[in-house]
């Protein structure tokens, strides 16, 4: 039996992007402040992934994605926060880790 997954979607102009952090294959990863995200904080820094790519396929594996990491929930695992689907780019909001993803970190 299949559960239900109810990505929280996030409105772009609560999004203010700061700079950019670096680039992959699908798109670029920016540092952002976040409003309205929960209820007893104006704002909080998060990560961005931007979908360069917006063709049908890459918006059904941005989906796809999006569904798999609302369900991937470990305190050992950058929260995920939800996405922006308002316009281009499509965009996945993530918990800022101020010292990296762990490769860089133990380089």
């Amino acid at each position: 039996m299949q559960s239900l997954t109810v990505v929280q979607h996030i409105k772009r102009h609560n999004i203010v992007l700061k700079r950019e952090l670096g680039e992959g294959a699908f798109g670029k990863v920016f540092l952002a402040e976040c409003y309205n995200l929960y209820p007893e904080q104006d704002k909080i820094l998060v990560a961005v992934k931007t979908l360069k790519d917006a063709s049908d396929n890459a918006r059904k594996d941005f989906h796809r994605e999006a569904e798999l990491l609302t369900n991937l929930q470990h305190e050992h695992i950058v929260k995920f926060y939800g996405v922006c689907v308002e316009g281009d780019p499509l965009i996945m909001v993530f918990e800022y880790m101020k010292h990296g993803d762990l490769n860089k970190f133990l380089r």
